[in-house]
Order: C-alpha cells, then sequence, then structure tokens
C-alpha cells in the first residue's frame, strides 16, 4: 500500500512556493489547510490549476463544483459518475439512481462545496464502486500527464481499504486484452483514509496489479486509460468522499 502526498515536481515556476508548501506538508501530513485544491485556478500554494499545454501545474478531471454528476470536459475527456456494486449489500448513491448527485460539504473544504462520495456494506461477492469513464467506451491518452491527485477522506466509522484503480487497455474487456475469466485485475493503489481530507498523488509509475489477472504488464498503460474507480473489496462497511480530482503536469 502506498499513500503519498506528493509524486511529482511542479514547474519551475511555482517550485519556490511548493517547496514550502511540502515543508509544512510534512508536519501537518498534506492537510487541507497546507494545500489546498478549493475552487480557483490560483492555488493558496501558488500551483496554478487549468491546462497542461498552456503551463498548469495542475489540469483538472472534475471539480465537482457543479455538482452535475459529469466531469469537467477538458482535452476531449467526458464521462459521467456512476456507482455499481455486486448487488448483495446496500450502496449510497444506489445504483438505481438516474443521475450521481454530488455531496454538499458542510462545512466546505476552502474553496470547494461539492464531493463525491459513497457509504455502504454488507456486500459478499466482489464488493461495490464509484468512478467514471475518461472517453465514452474508448481508452483516452494521459501518457502525456505525470500522474494523478485527488483529496479524499472518510466517515467516522471502522477504517477500511479503498481501492483506486484506472482501468486501462490490458484489463479491462474493452481493451480486447484479457482473458475473459481474468479481466478486472485493473492497476491501482490501496489506501487508508483518515477522517481528515488529505490530498493523495500518484505518479503513474505506482500503479500495481493484484495480481491475479491475465495478462501482467509490467505496468500501467497510461496511453489507453478508460476510466477512473474507487472500489471497495466485499465484506467491508464504507463511508468515503473524494473531491478535486486532478492530472499533474509534467515540469516545464
Amino acid at each position: 500500500m502506498r499513500i503519498r502526498c506528493v509524486a511529482w515536481r511542479p514547474s519551475p515556476s511555482a517550485a519556490l512556493a511548493f517547496r514550502a508548501t511540502v515543508l509544512v506538508g510534512l508536519t501537518l501530513g498534506c492537510s487541507d489547510a497546507s494545500h489546498r485544491l478549493g475552487g480557483a485556478y490560483e492555488l493558496s500554494d501558488g500551483l496554478r490549476l487549468g491546462e497542461c499545454a498552456k503551463g498548469a501545474d495542475l489540469e483538472s478531471i472534475d471539480r465537482m463544483e457543479d455538482a452535475d454528476g459529469t466531469i469537467d470536459p477538458i482535452a476531449g475527456r467526458s464521462g459521467v459518475w456512476l456507482s455499481w456494486n455486486d448487488k448483495t449489500g446496500w450502496q449510497e448513491p444506489s445504483d438505481l439512481n438516474e443521475t450521481f448527485v454530488m455531496k454538499e460539504l458542510d462545512p466546505p473544504r476552502g474553496r470547494s462545496h461539492f464531493a463525491a462520495s459513497s457509504r455502504g456494506g454488507g456486500f459478499g461477492d466482489w464488493g461495490a464502486r464509484i468512478g467514471f469513464e475518461l472517453q465514452v467506451q474508448q481508452g483516452y491518452d494521459l501518457s502525456r500527464y505525470a500522474g494523478i491527485t485527488f483529496w479524499a477522506r472518510r466517515g467516522s466509522g471502522p477504517a477500511f481499504v479503498l481501492r483506486f484503480v484506472l482501468p486501462d487497455r490490458a484489463t479491462t474487456p474493452r481493451g480486447k486484452q484479457c482473458l475473459t475469466y481474468a479481466c478486472n485485475d485493473h492497476f491501482g493503489v490501496d489506501l487508508v483514509l483518515t477522517e481528515e481530507f488529505e490530498r493523495y498523488s500518484f505518479a503513474w509509475s505506482d500503479f500495481e496489479q493484484i495480481g491475479w489477472g491475465e495478462p501482467k504488464p509490467s505496468s500501467l498503460d497510461a496511453a489507453a486509460v478508460y476510466a477512473v474507480h474507487f472500489q471497495i473489496d466485499k465484506e467491508q462497511d464504507f463511508d468515503f468522499t473524494v473531491d478535486d480530482i486532478a492530472l499533474l503536469c509534467h515540469p516545464e
């Protein structure tokens, strides 16, 4: 399991402010006060949220402030948030809902007022997930980015393992590479969240398969990622919230 606050180096224009932020983050555990993404394009730590191609440090996948259940239409990405499960337990939002309803944060997390949240339990087959596609029924090229980042926390109940996965063409049936009985062993990272919002950032090299699927490529194929999923294995009660999912830009 890897939990990382920072997995990439920002552009030189933001490096000085970022270095100060990291020093504070080491003390505060990358708390929301030390590295807030929020709703502004100019971030409190000096990093820039915009388009990587135009010199930003972070490029949004979904800020969730529109609360409409769709990801931000940037750089050709298009996807809708969904919840789904193995039908043996209960989950909110329900997979029967027509749209995924974002949770209003009370109090807000800095400038962020809405986030994706799910809770449930009692699953006995494979578990439950929330997530979205990056491009409808197609792989999306993330190789031009350095990695991915988001904020997350759990509810006040018992701790659980949240697996953050990126289905690629080697592990999803749509990629037509995996064997029918051995698909869905997606590259991912396991997280044990705290009750306070923290930032989690990962380079593509941080993602690993569990190992039961076929094929077993050496690394995530970032050039063809189909979706972003947050999943809970069976026999776990869960309550978690994720916010401000963004891509890490390569240094200039």
